[in-house]
């Protein structure tokens, strides 16, 4: 049933974003047209260079593609080209105290992982071809009939009725150019100035909460990197008060660290990771070639939709620390079915986006957000982390740890669902081997208490 703003023949699309979660809503937008039958104009606004090197280019990622995202890009046949992509990933080494537990790819399906740079490569990088994730995501959109203007947006301008289009000002100086549409899908990340736009336009929306991150690229080399990380995502969980968690992710020359803090990050908590002992002979007394502290999104935004106007990715709805590009993906893809399905009017986008989305990313982030905050339990706690790390090293003959194995695996890749590993982890099996196995560790750490031995 077609709501009070259908799209039609002559309908224009401002999408302001030229990121992933604007070229998959261009995608969608043009895929959409096409099943019905519509000659629609779809326009890209974005300022930003993705052909540069350095923060200039970059979207303030890790850039870790998950296979699930690269199979559903293959099913939409955005096929990823093999040299944009800096590393095939062969799995993930977790780090805990002095212990280590690796998950490979080939005991979980041979999953493919790329690890790839949003922009052109990190600050005075040399690169023989282009390697931009992003500008791969945009150029095809290009390729399938959407216009891309690379300017600024500076304002949007409601209409006084909602039968009239909505406006655009952008371009590089005042006076601004001006660019009226049917439908404006916000497409732009938790790191811009256009937040408080919509803030200002009176539809009650509400930005998502947001964690200040740590990230910087170092270049290594390549035997370096072979030496201390081969090819594998490196995950460590401290004992820390301030950081959550933080990656080490292998891209040629170079490796991106990205640390997690329990508050915002600082220069300060970035100290106290390379200042770590297992950390400090990793990295050279050398700066990074690119250092940034970019926001994620911890929380759902309210409201954010309106007459003629959708906010999708980051601005509205992404998974809880994992997987901000197939969230962008998802939410692209839902609110393209929405605004051609139903309509661009607010009933029509509440009902057919705002739901769906809401009942697929934000309850399933309930279950994140559980799952999380036990793993900061244990990780603080020795004998719990230990019980754990030494039942998944059980790499075989028992289900308990092939279970275990797998709840690892799902939580660090991220490729199904919060509530699906939440499930996983009240296997009844996987708990009593838990059980059995926490009690045995914390009845030898009595005896060594008992002996006068060190604890371990």
């Amino acid at each position: 049933m077609a709501g009070a703003f259908p799209l039609r023949s002559g309908s224009r699309i401002a999408i302001v974003g030229g990121g992933p979660a604007g070229s998959f809503f261009a995608h969608f937008a043009k895929k959409q047209a096409e099943k019905n039958g519509l000659d629609v104009a779809v326009v890209i606004f974005d300022g930003k260079d993705f052909l540069q090197r350095g923060p200039g280019g970059c979207n303030l990622c890790a850039g870790v593609i998950s296979a699930s995202l690269e199979a559903k890009l293959r099913q939409e046949g955005l096929f990823l080209p093999e040299e944009r992509i800096i590393n095939r990933i062969d799995g993930y080494s977790l780090h805990i105290d002095a212990e280590t537990l690796r998950l490979s790819c080939v005991d979980n399906g041979n999953r493919s992982i790329a690890t790839v740079f949003r922009g052109n490569g990190p600050r005075y990088s040399h690169f023989p071809q282009v390697i931009s994730f992003d500008d791969f995501l945009l150029n095809s959109a290009q390729e399938h009939g959407t216009k891309v203007i690379s300017k600024p947006v500076w304002e949007i301008l409601l209409p006084q009725k909602p039968t009239e289009r909505v406006a655009l000002l952008y371009g590089e100086k005042r006076p601004f150019e001006h660019y009226e549409a049917d439908l404006v899908v916000g497409a732009f990340g938790v790191n811009t100035h256009l937040f408080k736009i919509v803030e200002g336009l009176g539809i009650h929306y509400r930005p998502p909460s947001t964690l200040k991150t740590f990230q910087a690229e170092f270049r290594l080399g390549r035997s370096e990197i072979e030496k201390h990380f081969r090819n594998d995502i490196h995950v460590y969980l401290l004992r820390s008060k301030t950081i959550r968690y933080a990656t080490i992710i292998p891209k040629g020359d170079y490796v991106t660290v990205s640390i997690i803090g329990k508050k915002d990050a600082s220069p300060e908590l970035a100290s106290e990771f390379f200042a770590r002992r297992e950390i400090r002979s990793l990295f050279p007394p050398s700066k990074p070639q690119c250092l940034c502290f970019p926001k994620i999104a911890v929380s759902a935004a309210r409201n954010p939709l309106s007459d003629r106007l959708v906010l999708i990715g980051d601005a509205s709805f992404s998974r809880h620390y994992k997987n901000g590009i197939e969230s962008a993906f998802l939410t692209a893809m839902l609110a393209a079915a929405a605004a051609f399905g139903r309509g661009v009017d607010t009933a029509s986008l509440r009902r057919a986006f705002y739901r769906p989305a809401k009942k697929l990313i934000v309850r399933d982030n309930i279950y994140g957000r559980i799952l999380i905050r036990l793993n900061d339990v244990l990780t603080s706690v020795p004998f719990l982390s230990q019980a754990h790390f030494s039942l998944a090293s059980k790499n075989g003959r028992s289900a308990a740890a092939k279970k275990l194995r797998q709840v690892l695996w799902s939580m660090f890749t991220g490729e199904i669902p919060y509530r699906a590993i939440f499930s996983l982890t009240l296997d009844f099996r996987l708990q009593m081997a838990l059980s059995l196995n926490t009690i045995s560790h914390l009845v030898r750490k009595m005896k060594d208490v008992l002996a006068g031995k060190a604890p371990r």
